[in-house]
C-alpha cells in the first residue's frame, strides 16, 4: 500500500536531532521563562520525536503552519535566530505630546461619544480613526466612560467650611451621640430603569409602575458606631409627627444618652409646631442645621447612594416587592459592610469656586 504525504508532512518527518543538540534545547527550555520561546523549543523537540505539524500546533495552541515557520527559521539560521522575538509592535499613531493635548482636552468633559473623540483627533492631528480604534486608544491611555459628578452650584463654600469647623469642634462621648438624619423617597416606576449588559440589537423589558406609589424612608445614621435606624411609611409624607416619631426612637434605644446631636438639612417638616413642642420637652435633642444645598454634608446621602446601587440594579413586579427589595438591604447593612467603611467616612469635600468647571463658573440665569 502507498502512503502520500505532502511536501510540508515530509519536511517535518524527516526533522531530527542529534543527542547533544537535543540535551541542550532541553536546557534551554528548562531555563526558559517567556511562553512564547517556551513553545518554539517545545515543538522542536515534539516534531523531532516524530509527532506531526498539525499535532504539534493543537497542543500549542498555534496553527501548523506556524510549525512549520518556526522550524524552518531554526533550520536556515539557528537556535539563537529561533530565541529571538522579532516582533516590535505597531508604531504609535500619535505621539506623547499629541496623546497629551489629547487627554487634556477629554479633561473638559466635552466629549460625548467616539465618534467625537475621533472627529477632533483627525481635525487637529490629521490622523483618522475608527470609532472601535478610538476605544482601543482610549483604553490604552487611561481614559473611561463614566457619569459626571453633578454639584449645586448655590451652595456657600465659605458657609459649608464654617460648618465643618464646627462639626469637628461637637463633643463626643460615651453619652453623647450623633446622627446624620434625612429622608428618601423610591418611587415604583421612577427608580426601576437600570443599566445591564444586554445582546446587540436586544431590547429588555422591565415592569414600570405609574410614579404614584412611593416610599418615604427617614433615617439616622451615626457617624461613631455606624449605627442605622429608619421609619419608612408607604403613605402620607415625611411630616413633622414621623420625625417626632424617629426621635422617640432614638430616645427608647438609648435611654442612658444624656445629649443627642442631630445634623440635619432645612426641610420644611423639622420647625413644625409638633416638633417644637416635642423638642422643648425633651431638651437634650439639640438639631444643627446644615448650610443651604450641602448634601455633600450629609453622611447619610451617601448611604441612600448605596440602596439605590443595590436594591434598584433590578425590576420589581409590584409596589411591595419593591419594599421588600428596599429592606434586603437596609435591614441588612452588615452584608455591605466593606464599601460602608470606604462610603462612609468623615471626609467632606466641599466645592470651591475654583472646582467649578468653566461652563459653570457663572451663575444660570
Amino acid at each position: 500500500m502507498w502512503v502520500l504525504f505532502s511536501n510540508h508532512e515530509a519536511e517535518t518527518m524527516s526533522f531530527a536531532l542529534d543527542t547533544n543538540l537535543r540535551k541542550k534545547i532541553e536546557k534551554r527550555r528548562r531555563q526558559e521563562r517567556d511562553a512564547r520561546l517556551w513553545r518554539r523549543l517545545t515543538a522542536l523537540l515534539w516534531l523531532a520525536e516524530g509527532v506531526p505539524d498539525a499535532e504539534v500546533g493543537t497542543r500549542l495552541d498555534v496553527s501548523a503552519r506556524q510549525v512549520r515557520k518556526w522550524l524552518k527559521l531554526f533550520r536556515t539560521e539557528g537556535l539563537d535566530a529561533l530565541c529571538e522575538l522579532r516582533y516590535q509592535g505597531r508604531v504609535p499613531r500619535l505621539d506623547d505630546t499629541q496623546v497629551a493635548a489629547l487627554k487634556e482636552e477629554i479633561a473638559k468633559g466635552q466629549f460625548h461619544t467616539a465618534r467625537q473623540i475621533a472627529d477632533w483627533i483627525n481635525q487637529h492631528f490629521a490622523v483618522a480613526y475608527t470609532e472601535s480604534g478610538v476605544k482601543e486608544l482610549l483604553k490604552r491611555i487611561n481614559v473611561s466612560y463614566h457619569k459626571v459628578t453633578g454639584f449645586l452650584w448655590k451652595a456657600d463654600a465659605i458657609a459649608q467650611e464654617e460648618w465643618l469647623d464646627d462639626y469637628r469642634c461637637d463633643p463626643v462621648g460615651p453619652s453623647i451621640r450623633r446622627y446624620f438624619i434625612d429622608a428618601c423617597h423610591p418611587v415604583w416606576g421612577v427608580e426601576m430603569i437600570y443599566d445591564c449588559w444586554l445582546l446587540v440589537g436586544q431590547r429588555f423589558h422591565v415592569k414600570v409602575g405609574s410614579g404614584h406609589h412611593r416610599l418615604n424612608i427617614l433615617g439616622a445614621y451615626g457617624p461613631e458606631d455606624h449605627e442605622y435606624l429608619d421609619l419608612r411609611l408607604s403613605r402620607g409624607n415625611s411630616n413633622g409627627e414621623p420625625f417626632v416619631n424617629l426621635l422617640r426612637l432614638l430616645r427608647e434605644r438609648h435611654p442612658k444618652t444624656k445629649q443627642f446631636i442631630l445634623y440635619l438639612d432645612n426641610a420644611a417638616y423639622y420647625s413644625k409646631p409638633c416638633v417644637k413642642e416635642w423638642l422643648a420637652r425633651h431638651p437634650q435633642f439639640q438639631l444643627k442645621f446644615l448650610p443651604p444645598y450641602s448634601p455633600n454634608l450629609n453622611l447619610i446621602e451617601r448611604l441612600w447612594k448605596l440602596l439605590r446601587k443595590e436594591a434598584f440594579c433590578r425590576g420589581y413586579d409590584s409596589f411591595a416587592e419593591m419594599q421588600r427589595g428596599v429592606s434586603t438591604v437596609l435591614d441588612h447593612l452588615e452584608k455591605y459592610h466593606r464599601q460602608l467603611d470606604t462610603l462612609m467616612t468623615e471626609d467632606f469635600h466641599v466645592f470651591h469656586p475654583q472646582d467649578y468647571p468653566e461652563c459653570c463658573a457663572a451663575s444660570p440665569v
